[in-house]
């Protein structure tokens, strides 16, 4: 009897072990699993949040091409525009009179004022806007550089010429510092 109580005794212990055994193999198999699925869902995780970013920038981009200039940017390429049309009437005056100073400070303002309206144009018809307020925000910076670059030489002929308005203001001054009087071109 001693056998036969010894022999179940040890086929138990077996079975214990070889199910420990198998459990341990079960539990390093799901361990395995469980990494392979970790890894999966983090790739797809990480390729979803790239094709998002990527989504989202290219929206952005779209978006940019409706919004106009931020009220700053309107102001810095009004200087920059302003700030040109100054430079070019003195180059002006100094192409057409062989003196920047010539006609005076009224004769200055007013071709001042037609040579701004002439930039404004340009950059207007330059990018497309009904007002150079309308350029777009994604443009500003081409803009700007556009602005920056305006000279005598960008000055449409009718530009150039002398109005009669800034004729009479001229003749005026030219009268007061007893210089001959600049004709009408027409």
């Amino acid at each position: 009897m001693k056998e036969t109580l010894t022999a179940p005794v040890k086929s138990e212990e077996k079975s214990s072990l070889s199910v420990l055994g198998d459990l341990v193999k079960a539990q390093a198999l799901q361990a395995e699993i469980n990494k392979m699925v970790y890894k999966s869902i983090a790739e797809s995780t990480e390729q979803a949040k790239q094709e998002l970013k990527e989504y989202t920038n290219q929206s952005i981009e779209e978006i940019k091409k409706f919004i106009p200039l931020t009220d700053g940017e309107a102001n810095r390429l009004k200087q920059a525009i302003t700030s040109r049309a100054a430079v070019t009437t003195k180059s002006w005056l100094k192409h057409k009179f062989n003196n920047p100073e010539y006609g005076g400070k009224e004769f200055f303002s007013k071709k001042y004022g037609h040579i701004v309206r002439a930039f404004y144009s340009l950059t207007k018809h330059h990018f497309g806007a009904i007002k150079y307020t309308a350029i777009l925000h994604s443009d500003f910076e081409e803009a700007l550089g556009y602005a920056n670059q305006l000279n005598y030489y960008s000055l449409p002929q009718n530009a150039k010429r002398i109005t009669e308005s800034q004729l009479v203001t001229l003749n005026k001054w030219e009268k007061i510092h007893k210089l001959p009087l600049t004709k009408s071109e027409d």
